[in-house]
């Protein structure tokens, strides 16, 4: 993808920016109006996923890709969005499943909050960016945002139980994103880089007395990963707090669970394939039998859920269950 085609990139992240920007000075009246703006947003979103998925298919490549360097600083000095099929294809569902969202909430459900056209906004600015970027510290960046969003977007609506389960999901997340900040600071250490493409590069440089921590801050950033995966036992905060948020949050919800999922796959997958060396297929049995277990898991959950809101809840890590331990065996056919 090059030329004006290739800005296009970047346009899935500053689209719901620009729009949240807009709603806030709007005030916290206007609500019709913000109603609008929010759906045609939304709309706007899907149509440029659609589009950047078409511009990767006419390229009529499986490896095609595009990049855009917002800085205009090398690789991998600057930041770095990278769109590929499975980036694109994810950017595509992100916005199918937050416009029927918002379709639902627009019956009722947005005026219940000040500021829930907002929050959704940045939700999908954080959802897209992270799908998009290929540096470690961004994709950081790009949780926190999407994460911040949630916690409003879980509260919506108010009630002693949403609150409950809230100050809950608050918690867990942030000591995810503690472990988050302390893999990357350890892969940093030991790499010299965040560009996930670079490490990748740089991982056969490592020293043999470096590998043991390489490895311990790859093991670290993955507990991140896999707590926002619902992998078990680190998601016993999913139930409560997707069966407690209203419908079209908890509907949002189910693609926050996929990002970390994403995220195990771009990286697992890019800095720890077959060809690795000493450090090869690092962690698959961890993945495997983790996914396993999830799933046997979601299983169990779902045939004694007796409310639909915790049936799909439990459905959610059944789906998570079921794609990490594809990835865990390493197969180009079960991971892409």
């Amino acid at each position: 993808m090059t030329g004006t085609l290739s800005h296009l990139i970047v346009a899935p992240v500053l689209l719901p920016l620009a729009t949240a920007a807009l709603m806030l000075l709007l005030g916290e009246g206007r609500r019709p109006l913000k109603a609008v703006v929010n759906l045609l947003s939304t709309v706007a979103g899907l149509v440029l996923a659609l589009v950047l998925l078409w511009q990767l298919q006419a390229q009529g490549q499986p490896a095609a890709f595009g990049i855009y360097l917002p800085g205009n600083w090398s690789v991998p000095f600057g930041i770095v969005l990278v769109l590929d099929r499975l980036s694109a294809l994810m950017l595509v569902l992100t916005a199918c499943v937050g416009l029927a969202a918002l379709l639902y909430a627009l019956a009722r459900w947005h005026q219940a909050g000040v500021y829930f056209h907002v929050l959704f906004q940045l939700q999908l600015m954080g959802l897209y960016g992270a799908f998009l970027t290929a540096d470690l510290f961004n994709l950081f960046v790009f949780f926190e945002v999407l994460l911040a969003a949630s916690y409003g977007l879980l509260l919506h609506g108010g009630g002693t139980p949403r609150v409950r389960v809230g100050l809950h999901y608050i918690a867990v997340n942030l000591v995810a994103s503690l472990l988050f900040l302390i893999g990357v600071a350890v892969l940093y250490g030991v790499t010299g880089t965040l560009n996930m493409a670079d490490i990748a590069a740089k991982l056969p440089l490592v020293p043999t007395e470096d590998r043991g921590l390489l490895h311990a801050g790859a093991a670290i950033l993955a507990i991140a990963f896999l707590a926002k995966a619902a992998l078990w036992p680190l998601n016993f905060w999913l139930p409560g707090a997707y069966g407690a948020a209203s419908a079209p949050v908890a509907a949002l919800f189910a693609i926050l669970t996929k990002v970390g999922v994403y995220a195990v796959l771009r990286l697992w997958t890019l800095c720890f394939p077959a060809d690795a060396g000493a450090s090869a297929l690092f962690g698959s049995g961890a993945l495997v039998w983790g996914g396993v277990i999830t799933l046997a898991f979601g299983a169990v959950g779902m045939l004694a859920s007796q409310q639909l809101a915790r049936f799909a809840a439990y459905s959610v890590i059944t789906s998570s269950g079921t794609l990490i331990a594809a990835f865990g065996f390493g197969a180009p056919v079960l991971a892409g």
